[in-house]
């Protein structure tokens, strides 16, 4: 894991500096430039030593020096590659990132298709005047750029694009409509206007005096499979979860895992203590405060007991957060209103290992969110209700939310797209209350339902459950869950890998039919099913939970100096955006207890806290 960074045009070394600085908590460990000799192309890197500590410094070339890579991420195949080139090729480390340079010398861009791993990388070919950008399949890496003038610069960040100061800073106002509904800013769309994502399956060839083109390479294939039986479906997940899991097992240095008592974590653990062994540390979190329902602390030492793993626990508190909103605010770039608990326990994992294993991505295949839980209750009421208007919720199974037939009926007769806008943060007619302000009008214009509707139109899913899926790997999995899984571990130099995230795994769970997913109440069903033969039945049976800070607690009392320095009338004046009383009215409502409004008022302090950060006094009119 590292930060990469680069540009077009005559070389500038304060300038790749300068950027590369802004990337050191990426890679601590070492840092290279490389300028071509015809001054087209200048590359830098910062490395977190992972893979062949002693020779892998980047950026690096083939054998005649007429191609360079600077690369970020894991090649897990690479040793196969390796043999697969030896004969061909003279290797002069031992590192996966040679592997490129030399898969290109054969391949070209068409390189990608061989690769297995989390990755981005630019890759300067200096006989064809020709730059190579690439994000892996799933978007576990990131990659931005920007043009500015006549030279183009990419980075693993955009704070190293944001060093520029000839970047115009303007906000787009798209991205902030979007935020306010999702939590998150989709991609290939940033915060900032001058700066694009290269989105997930992703690449861009680019030569001096082109217009940038992203084009795909990858899409992922939603068509059912036929399977014999369940058994045999569950063979062959058990089959390439553990092959990727034994593929993240490739290290020159320590791994350890994430443990939440979960079943994803959970699995993970157990596979890599049955078949690989060795030492293994677990890390989980807990809250000082957690509500008595809370059981993850339990059961992950349950776990770590019954694997013989060396378990450590964070136990974090509501004045740790409010303490590291600014700096948390910093890492992402943008706005950010998801999950950052991880921040703290990924503080605690630095002290003992430098990579860690994660459950990231099974959610997101296998369904158990609450956006999934919801599909198959709300079809089967629009099936009933075409035949009968009146029908009550009675009338039809509510599994897998039986027991919760309020939050079906506040979502019923809303199309997948609206439910999901409605989902999030501020639902449509809340959003436009907010944004009832001049310089909020201009963002109120940007409507996310219909963003969404595109994104479902785009869809070759065939049933309700995997066209959901399809969307969220397309949107909140890059934007959300992988882009806080990467900043606040790589905050601590720390690199996360995710088995359930390897791409064959995802094709064969997009396979899968949704009713295989979510089957009989049970929520990821086919993988529970597989999970069975590793985990205890208390494992499989409990309630989701996750490393999921209790806003809905902290936000009445613990954390209202937070609020109050955040959400100021003064500090909301600055942009304007928002209309005071409505936030006011937010604020009172959730301490009085009369509403939860825990994520909204969190996606205003956080938007608040990326303001101050990079926009600081800034009148809002002039960052539009």
């Amino acid at each position: 894991m590292c930060g990469i960074a680069g540009f077009s045009g005559g070389p500038d070394p304060r300038r790749i500096a300068a950027m590369c600085d802004l990337l050191a908590h990426r890679g601590p460990d070492d840092h290279g430039y490389y300028t071509s000799p015809c001054n087209e192309m200048t590359l830098g890197h910062r490395r977190l030593s992972i893979i062949d500590l002693g020779t892998g410094h980047q950026p690096m070339s083939n054998e005649d020096g007429s191609i360079w890579v600077v690369f970020n991420g894991e090649i897990y195949n690479y040793k196969e590659l390796i043999e697969e080139l030896r004969p061909r090729h003279r290797f002069a480390t031992h590192s996966d990132t040679e592997v490129l340079v030399h898969l290109y010398e054969e391949l070209g861009p068409d390189m990608v298709h061989r690769l297995n791993g989390m990755f981005s990388f630019a890759l300067w070919d200096e006989r064809r005047h020709r730059l190579l950008l690439v994000r892996d399949r799933l978007g576990v890496k990131p990659l931005y750029w920007a043009q500015v003038g006549g030279r183009l610069g990419f980075a693993s960040e955009m704070k190293a694009l944001l060093s520029w100061p000839e970047l115009d800073r303007a906000v787009d106002p798209a991205a902030v409509s979007h935020y306010l509904s999702l939590r998150y800013v989709p991609e290939p769309a940033t915060i900032w206007k001058g700066i694009q994502a290269l989105p997930p399956g992703h690449l861009m060839e680019w030569s001096p005096g082109d217009r940038p083109q992203p084009r795909r390479y990858w899409t992922l294939d939603f068509t059912p499979a036929d399977w014999p039986d369940e058994d045999a479906l569950c063979d062959r997940v058990e089959e390439l979860l553990l092959d990727a899991t034994r593929l993240r097992m490739r290290s020159d240095v320590p791994v350890g895992a994430y443990l939440s008592g979960g079943v994803d974590s959970s699995l993970i653990v157990a596979m890599v203590r049955r078949h690989f062994g060795g030492q293994l540390h677990t890390f989980t979190l807990g809250y000082a405060d957690q509500p008595a329902d809370k059981q993850d602390l339990f059961y992950a030492r349950r776990l770590a007991a019954k694997y013989g793993t060396d378990h450590h626990e964070y136990i974090m508190d509501a004045r740790e957060l409010a303490d590291a909103a600014l700096d948390v605010a910093r890492f992402f770039d943008q706005p950010f209103a998801g999950v950052v608990s991880t921040y703290f326990l990924t503080g605690l994992v630095r002290k003992h290992v430098k990579v860690v294993l994660s459950g990231d991505g099974a959610d997101d295949q296998f369904a158990s969110y609450g956006h999934h839980r919801l599909v198959w209750p709300l079809e089967r009421l629009a099936a009933e209700r075409a035949l009968n208007p009146e029908a009550p919720l009675e009338a039809v199974d509510l599994s897998p939310l039986a027991d919760r037939p309020d939050y079906v009926r506040r979502f019923a007769g809303m199309t997948p797209w609206q439910m999901r806008a409605n989902f999030g943060a501020f639902p449509p007619p809340l959003k436009a209350e907010l944004l009832a302000t001049p310089a909020g009008r201009v963002v109120a214009e940007h409507d996310t339902v219909a963003w969404l509707h595109q994104a479902f139109r785009s869809s070759r899913a065939t049933d309700g459950l995997n066209r959901m899926l399809d969307v969220d790997i397309a949107t909140s999995l890059p934007g959300e869950i992988l882009a806080f899984c990467d900043r606040l571990s790589m905050a601590h130099s720390v690199e996360v890998r995710a088995p359930f995230l390897d791409y064959r795994l995802t094709e064969l769970a997009a396979t899968i039919p949704g009713t295989l997913k979510i089957k009989a109440g049970t929520l990821k069903y086919i993988l529970k099913k597989t999970a069975q033969r590793y985990l205890p039945a208390e494992i499989l049976d409990r309630p989701k939970e996750g490393f999921i800070q209790p806003n809905h607690v902290w936000l009445r009392g613990p954390l209202d100096p937070l609020i109050d320095r955040m959400l100021s009338p003064a500090g909301l004046d600055r942009h304007g955006l928002f209309d005071p009383s409505v936030v006011g009215r937010l604020v009172a409502e959730h301490r009085s207890g009369t509403a939860d409004h825990a994520f909204r008022i969190w996606a205003l302090v956080m938007f608040q806290a990326w303001y101050e950060t990079y926009l600081g006094q800034s009148p809002w009119p002039a960052t539009l």
